[in-house]
Order: structure tokens, then C-alpha cells, then sequence
């Protein structure tokens, strides 16, 4: 039996495949680079918020603000930013640790450390202007976090009852 294939058919079947590779690659990067923000940059109560934010707040949670990026399919990034009852500081930011810990199925620990040490937790220039995320003014209060994938960064405002928080992924 002799095969033989004709150059033209040979290359027109390469034609046809880079084609179809092309009509199945771009819709994926279409996917990948879809950059979405969502924001407030005027306070929520807790019921709006909640249907806007991937995150639990306690109830006492008023004044909320918040940013969240994602994108495409790869990269993460919220803001958050409330007031909680003052005797319920303490309380909202060990339930944020518990729920988070939960959802990404792992024990961290986050450390309770002074301001001092705590990381710098400012936004990314791209997201200016945001007023309301100041963390770097607060004086008294401490910092929570871990330097992990889908960890939490928190900073505690002690003398306005006020709880900052970084989610990355």
C-alpha cells in the first residue's frame, strides 16, 4: 500500500489545527485577565454588606467599607473595613480568625503583636483613592495575621473600636 499526502492537505490541516487551538486558547485567556472590583466607599450597614462581602461580620458591625479585586481565575484581594461595639473588639476579631481558619481548612495561629511589628497592610496604588483605609494612623490597637495564601492581615483599632482587614490570596 503506498501513502502518499498530498504538501497542500498537509498544510491545510496544520491551518485547521491552529485555528481550532486559537478558538479554544482565547476564550480561556478572556477568562484568565477579566479584572473585576467591586467597592463602597460610602459606609453599609451589616445587612447590605453582608450580601456584597465573602466574609462573616459580628452583629454589632456598622460603618462598613470594603474593596475586593479578583483576577481572572488566579488572583484575590479585599479590603475591609468596620466599627464594632467597643466590649466586642476583641470578640469580632477572634471570630474573623475562627471563620477563616475554617474555610481554608487549616489551624494558623495569629499571633496577638504589637503595632511596632506588624506589617504594612496599605492599599495597592491601584485602588486609590480609598480614605477610609488608614490603618497606618492607628496608635492604639494591635495587629493579627499570618504571611500566608488566603490568610487574614488585621489591625485592631482600640481607641475607635475599629477592625481593619487584608485578605490576599
Amino acid at each position: 500500500m503506498n501513502l502518499r499526502i498530498h504538501p497542500f492537505s498537509l498544510g491545510r490541516a496544520v491551518r485547521r489545527m491552529k485555528v481550532v487551538a486559537v478558538l479554544w486558547v482565547l476564550p480561556l485567556l478572556a477568562c484568565c485577565t477579566n479584572d473585576t472590583t467591586t467597592r463602597s466607599d460610602k459606609p453599609l450597614s451589616r445587612a447590605v454588606a453582608l450580601g456584597q462581602l465573602h466574609r462573616a461580620l459580628p452583629a454589632s458591625a456598622h460603618d462598613i467599607y470594603f474593596l475586593c479585586f479578583t483576577g481572572g481565575m488566579q488572583s484575590f484581594e479585599q479590603y475591609v473595613r468596620f466599627d464594632v461595639d467597643p466590649g466586642e473588639l476583641d470578640a469580632a476579631i477572634d471570630a474573623l480568625v475562627a471563620e477563616n481558619n475554617r474555610m481554608i481548612k487549616r489551624s494558623l495561629e495569629y499571633p496577638r503583636l504589637s503595632l511596632e511589628k506588624s506589617p504594612h497592610v496599605d492599599a495597592r496604588k491601584e485602588f486609590l483613592p480609598m480614605p477610609w483605609w488608614n490603618p497606618s494612623v492607628v496608635t492604639k490597637g494591635y495587629y493579627r495575621g499570618e504571611n500566608t495564601v488566603w490568610a487574614l492581615q488585621i489591625i485592631a483599632d482600640t481607641e475607635h473600636s475599629r477592625v481593619y482587614v487584608r485578605e490576599m490570596d
